[in-house]
This record gives structure tokens, sequence and C-alpha cells, in this order.
């Protein structure tokens, strides 16, 4: 539930997956916690001081502070909870649905190089790329633990959270190929490892004094203290941004091992491995690159 009992009804009432409810209570709350500002107060059943110009100076401060993109998404998602506010409160809620209009989005060659999207699905290349380290750092500790964590992303899919709470006894404690991981929405479940970490994790492994006690965070800083999400995006970003067009962080591995497995071995066995409720989760997330979309249009020869 969130603070606004008009919003929770709306949410009730709408047919939207369920998935996308709550980002509905969301932007809602978020908006006319802004709006607020102006003089709108959501009640239980009425919306006290809404009208066009309070409507409009919010967009306007608003526009000044997101990019385009999130401008409209909020419009869209403002537009229809004012039109069911008042088709459900006709006699306190005015009809304001049309007042808040969509930002015209700029082309492609009007983005500067931060706003253009970014590629999410990392190539066999690129993804060996990351795990490469010149010979002069080989011995390094630190790029040892920053392999394996690359690794770890790639071969498992995990998310960053999922990530930073893994053990020593996660890895050695339990069978090959799988660690015991606390997933989204507390249930801790198997997850798969592909075999190719094990050497990475190993090798990271071997720099570690305090590898006796299994309770101990699986990856640490160079202070001994359990790595954090600021800290691994970090150190990604210190390699990802070498590559050209590509997308920071640790989401961009999960991208990247979703997208893998399911060329492999189809979207339902992608679904599990990602621990998505929905095949329709998982299609967010597959992806394909250039060389294979080329290789994929070039196939096609209709018998001629």
């Amino acid at each position: 539930m969130c603070m606004y009992p008009m919003i929770d009804f709306y949410s009730e009432s709408i047919n939207v997956a369920s998935s996308s409810v709550a980002h509905h209570i969301d932007i809602l709350s978020r908006a006319f916690r802004q709006m607020a500002e102006f003089g709108v107060t959501l009640k239980e059943e009425s919306i006290d001081g809404l009208s066009g110009a309070a409507l409009q100076r919010w967009l306007n401060a608003f526009k000044k502070e997101h990019k385009p993109s999130t401008v409209n998404n909020y419009v869209v998602t403002i537009n229809p909870f004012l039109r069911w506010a008042h088709t459900i409160y006709p006699d306190s809620v005015g009809d304001f649905s049309g007042v808040l209009k969509t930002m015209r989005l700029p082309s492609y060659e009007q983005l500067s190089d931060e706003e253009k999207p970014k590629e999410k699905y990392y190539s066999n290349e690129q993804i060996s790329e990351l795990l490469a380290v010149p010979k002069a750092y080989l011995d390094s500790p630190l790029k040892k633990r920053d392999r394996a964590i690359i690794a770890m992303f790639v071969a498992t899919g995990l998310r960053v959270s999922e990530l930073c709470q893994l053990t020593i006894g996660s890895v050695l404690d339990y069978k090959h190929g799988y660690v015991r991981v606390r997933r989204k929405g507390g249930a801790y479940k198997d997850v798969d490892v592909a075999d190719f970490a094990y050497d990475y994790i190993d090798a990271y492994l071997e720099t570690r004094d305090d590898i006796a006690d299994h309770s101990r965070p699986l990856f640490v800083t160079v202070h001994g203290e359990p790595v954090n999400r600021n800290q691994i995006y970090k150190s990604l970003r210190t390699k990802q941004r070498k590559m050209d067009g590509m997308q920071f962080g640790s989401h961009a591995l999960r991208h990247t091992f979703v997208s893998s497995v399911e060329k492999i071995g189809g979207g339902a066995v992608a679904r599990d491995l990602a621990n998505h409720k929905s095949l329709a989760i998982t299609n967010r997330y597959d992806h394909s690159t250039a060389e294979q979309r080329h290789d994929a249009v070039n196939a096609l020869n209709y018998g001629l």
C-alpha cells in the first residue's frame, strides 16, 4: 500500500500486468508528492487544488529536471489516472486528463553520446576482453577478484545484490556447478554456475588468507570488507568504458547471460535461470549483436 488511498484503489481497478502495478503506484505517488508544491492535494475521494494551471506548472518544473523520455513516461501514466478519477468521482474531480502533453523526442542524431542508447548484450569477444588482464597485473589479488566477479556474473546471471551476499562457503561447501543464493523475493534457491567460472574463483581464493573461514564474504575489498554494489559498479566501469557503445554495470552482464542462454536452451530455460516469473520479463533481456542480426538476414535466401 502507498500513502495515497486513491492510488491504491486505482491500482486495484486497472487492467495491467501485475509487474506494472508497482510501476504505476511509484510514478503516481512521486508525481502527486511533487504537485503538493503547486497546491494539489490528493485525498481519498477528491483531488483538492487540481487545475489545468497547477498541472502545467508541475509539468514545466518536471521538464527542467528530467529527460523527455522520463517526462513522457510520467504523462502517459498520469493521464489515465486523471480520467479514471473523473469517472469515479465526477463531483469532486474535474476532467483534466488532456492537459498534460508528451514531449517530442529528439532524433538519434540529436542525442549526445551520453544520451544515445547503449548495447546491453556483450559479445563473446567482449566478454573475453573484460576477463583479460595485462601480464604485469596477472598476480594482482584485486585484478583476480575483479575477473572472478565478472566470471560469476556471466556464468550465473546473478543480480548484484545476490552476488554481494555470497560467502566462501557458497562455493566451497556446495556441489560443483551450483551456489545456494537468496534470490529476489527472499527464497533460497540453487543457482547454476557455468564450469568456466571456477578457474577464476579458484585463482582469486588463492589470494585470500581467510579461506578457512567459510562464513566470510566471497568477494571483499582490499581492507577485507564485503564489496557493495557501488564498488562493483566502479570496478566494472573501469573496464567497460573502453568498449564504445556498451552499457556499464552488472545488469548489462545479466542481460548478456540471459540472451546467451536463451539462444542455447530456449526461453523457458532462460526464464528459470534468470529467476523470472514469466517469459514476458525474460524477453526484455533477450538481445542480439549486429553480427548475429546481419547473419540472420543473409540466411534468408528463399530458395533463390
